[in-house]
This record gives structure tokens, C-alpha cells and sequence, in this order.
């Protein structure tokens, strides 16, 4: 509430009610833009795409958007379910062609959930009036409170020794053996009061939301020695993968290196010693050691 709807400060504290206004305004057009766009594709060649459902149905109506809108990385199950919420809403599938902008903006829209799922964080949390958080999480089912500032404010004490922090934890721990000025102490006291307030600083807890839940995605390690867990240099657990939950041992060699993938022989688990082939499905937080020609 103390930013206009481009992210500029206003230097004016908002109420509850006028900071709940602005903050929907801005996911409001943000999401208005994003349908116009997916629009403007559909309605370019919507003739051809009306005429699809007439002579293929739905089938060949939902490989016309894959065409159109295969360019945002939308696939045959995206436009399939986004084309089956759209028909939950309109149900009317007996002339396309004269359906209005009001309907085709519901199929955009409808395409949009599908193929931009959006995450909203309500970054600068710590300033909102007081139950406006509140209200926007009920509101709205992906918003996140969260403060940059606190999060960085907090790794640079943490690098500094005035703290023990962990990004994501909840709380950190006050270095009573590192001397700090009054001004730090209190600088610290503020930081204190913003993680209680919103049990952290929402940033890994966002993060981790669209990345493991939403784009399913796992972390492995790949090492040259499976029992120390370390590369050629002793450095443990030197790279982290971020890759696609139900990846594969020999895919993973791949994202290393391209010859470890074509010259793949065999995979050991670094956990369990357990020696495993190409096809082994990975988990997350998996330790890999890769044996190629």
C-alpha cells in the first residue's frame, strides 16, 4: 500500500481497505495484460480455428492453439486442459465463430492459468496495515508475504558473524561473542520483530512453492568420489543439479557433460553404495557418481 500500481512509493501509508485495492490492481493488470496477449494470438487465424472445431472437435480445436501458441512453450496436454476448464465455463461449442470477445477472453484467460501459473509475491510484507495479509491470502491462493529487504539485510549480518542465519529458517541465532554497536543491535531488534511477524521472510518458502511443487523439480549431486562425496579436488558436494522430478542416472550424466552421457556405463548411489544402470530414476537430495569410457 505505500506504492502506485508501477512500483513507485507514493510517501503516503495506505489503509487496509486502499492497500488491499492497489495490491489487487496490480495482479489484476498484470494478468489483464497477459490474456490480452494470449488473445491477440488466438484471434490471429480464428477463423481457421473455428472452422477446426466444426470439421476435427475438440481435438483438432486444441491443436490449433498448440500451434498458435506453441512459441510461449504451451504443449498438448497445456491447451487440453486449459480448452476443458474453458468448456466448464462456456459449454456453447456449436459456432465458434461467432463467439464474442468477452468468450474468446475466457478461453485466454483459461490458457493462461494453464500455461503461466503465476505466483504472486507481496513483497515489503512487514509494512501492510494490519489484516490486509490476511485478506489477500484468502483471496488469493498463491500470494506469499514476503521482504527482500529483511532477507538480504540478514545474509549480509549472517556473512558479516553478527548472526547464525539459514536462508528459509524462521528464526536465526544472535553472535553473543561478535561486539556490535547500539545501532546494530537494534538494527538487529527490527529484523527480529519482521521475522516473527511473518515467520520468516517468505522468499525460500516462495521459491521452494513454484520449483518443487509447481514445476516439480528435485536437486542431485553429482561427485567423483561416492564415499567422501567430493570432486577431483576434495570439495564436497561441489554442484547441485536442479532437474525434472523422474530424471534418470544417464540424463544426468548428460546435464554434467555430454561425453560422461554418451560414454555412460554405469551409475553408483552415493548413499547406499548401490550400483545402478542408466534407467535408475533419481530422488531428491540423491548423491551420484557417474562411471563413463
Amino acid at each position: 500500500g505505500t506504492t502506485d500500481i508501477e512500483g513507485n512509493p507514493t510517501g503516503i501509508k495506505a489503509t487496509k481497505e486502499q492497500a488491499i485495492e492497489q495490491a489487487l490492481a496490480e495482479v489484476e493488470f498484470l494478468t489483464g495484460e497477459l490474456d490480452a496477449w494470449i488473445l491477440g494470438l488466438v484471434k490471429d487465424g480464428w477463423s481457421r480455428g473455428a472452422r477446426r472445431i466444426q470439421a476435427e472437435g475438440v481435438k483438432g480445436f486444441t491443436q490449433f492453439l498448440q500451434e498458435r501458441l506453441s512459441g510461449l512453450g504451451a504443449t498438448d496436454q497445456i491447451c487440453q486442459r486449459s480448452f476443458d476448464a474453458f468448456a466448464q465455463q462456456h459449454q456453447d461449442m456449436t459456432s465458434p465463430w461467432d463467439w464474442s470477445d468477452d468468450v474468446l477472453m475466457l478461453l485466454a484467460s483459461s490458457i493462461r492459468k494453464h500455461l503461466f501459473p503465476i505466483f504472486i509475491a507481496g513483497n515489503k510484507a512487514d509494512l501492510a496495515p494490519e489484516g490486509v495479509l490476511e485478506h489477500l491470502q484468502s483471496v488469493l491462493p498463491t500470494f506469499t508475504p514476503c521482504s527482500a529487504e529483511t532477507e538480504l539485510a540478514l545474509r549480509q549480518a549472517g556473512k558479516a558473524g553478527f548472526i547464525t542465519y539459514v536462508a528459509g529458517d524462521t528464526t536465526f541465532k544472535l553472535n553473543e561473542d561478535q561486539p556490535m554497536s547500539e545501532a546494530q543491535q537494534k538494527g538487529l531488534s527490527v529484523l527480529a520483530e519482521r521475522v516473527e511477524k511473518l515467520q520468516g521472510t517468505g522468499l525460500i518458502k516462495l521459491l521452494d512453492q513454484v520449483l518443487f511443487d509447481e514445476l516439480q523439480r528435485i536437486v542431485v549431486y553429482p561427485v567423483q568420489d561416492e564415499s567422501q562425496w567430493t570432486d577431483g579436488d576434495g570439495n564436497v558436494l561441489p554442484d547441485a543439479l536442479v532437474v525434472q522430478d523422474g530424471i534418470q542416472a544417464k540424463q544426468v550424466a548428460y546435464k554434467v557433460h555430454s561425453d560422461l552421457g554418451d560414454g555412460f556405463i554405469k551409475g553408483v548411489d552415493g548413499r547406499s553404495r548401490r550400483i545402478v544402470g542408466a534407467d535408475y530414476e533419481l530422488s531428491d537430495g540423491d548423491v551420484l557418481r557417474i562411471h563413463s569410457k
